[in-house]
């Protein structure tokens, strides 16, 4: 199973769908998800049932996902949106289709596009030829103009279930970590299945909140995590994962534990943590966070963070 096929049974695409066959979809909409990878590949699903009314993994299915299809335009060209972008999508919606009766373009992480950018193609958005369809991706609605979000009509893409997700990685090393970890989002969970050392740094971040007792071993631990510094969002994640999932114990409902292949560490470690404190280490995470946004010394920003870990941990006993 692939990400086609769980993205074309979900209630998403079915309404959009609906609206392709009802001939009531609007010119211009915006895909709203996290997962950048998932809303580009249901973008270019709707693109293949915009122009035959279906997603058959045919030569019309190769064409579209290889970028190939003379009717299908994908923007930006670069990293972001550009001026000069918008100009040539303006451009290409007033050219005629060649194999298709329709064209579609695709503006990719729209949310990342200069302003100006943005604002070149409010015209079009609010009347794009009859037979041209504009789909925008974004992760962040609210980085898209106000003006250019009136104009389309909006989607929120739902995440997938842990089960589906399992499904997704059948085969996959790690497949019942990796659900755990990305939080619904399958284009997240291919790009975690690609970490050969996820189990590692799991193993070393969980290890701090089971292990980590006094502030002579902060300097240990921190060598520990120092190796994964390109994945800083993602220790976060697992240490916040893991604080719900404290409380989640802590309240008798084990079952929904997230973090199920760690839920015997943290079952161990449970009594050590209060719910004060539990719940007052969540603002440290986030504090860690916007630091590591304005300073480079990964060593010190973790090192701080384990340091305030122990002192609200022996704190809020």
């Amino acid at each position: 199973m692939d990400m086609v096929d769980i993205l074309s049974k979900t209630s998403d695409f079915k309404l959009i769908e609906g609206e392709i066959k009802k001939n009531t979809l609007s010119n211009a909409i915006l895909l709203i998800s996290k997962d950048s990878i998932y809303s580009f590949e249901f973008a270019l699903a709707l693109s293949q049932l915009l122009f035959y009314g279906n997603i058959q993994k045919d030569d019309n299915f190769l064409k579209i996902h290889s970028g190939g299809h003379p009717d299908l335009k994908i923007y930006p060209l670069k990293d972001k949106l550009l001026v000069a972008d918008s100009e040539e999508i303006v451009s290409e919606c007033y050219a005629a289709p060649v194999l298709a009766d329709k064209k579609v373009i695709i503006i990719k992480d729209f949310d990342n596009s200069m302003e100006q950018a943005q604002n070149k193609l409010l015209k079009i958005l609010e009347e794009p030829p009859a037979n041209v369809f504009l789909i925008l991706t974004c992760s962040n609605a609210n980085l898209v103009l106000p003006t250019i979000r009136s104009r389309c009509n909006k989607y929120e893409l739902k995440k997938v279930e842990s089960r589906v997700v399992e499904t997704y990685l059948q085969g996959r090393p790690n497949a019942q970590l990796i659900a755990s970890l990305c939080d619904g989002y399958l284009g997240r969970a291919d790009s975690l299945s690609k970490l050969s050392y996820l189990p590692e740094l799991f193993d070393n971040v969980i290890a701090l909140l089971k292990k980590m007792t006094s502030s002579k071993q902060v300097l240990t631990f921190s060598k520990n995590i120092l190796p994964y510094k390109d994945h800083f969002d993602l220790i976060i994640e697992i240490l916040s994962f893991a604080l719900e999932d404290l409380l989640l114990l802590k309240a008798g409902r084990a079952s929904e534990v997230r973090l199920q292949t760690a839920r015997e560490a943290l079952q161990s470690v449970s009594d050590s943590y209060s719910i004060k404190a539990i719940c007052e280490l969540q603002p440290l995470l986030n504090k860690a966070v916007k630091e590591q946004l304005y300073n480079t010394n990964f060593t010190l920003i973790i090192e701080n963070l384990l340091l305030n870990i122990l002192e609200v941990k022996f704190i809020c006993k």
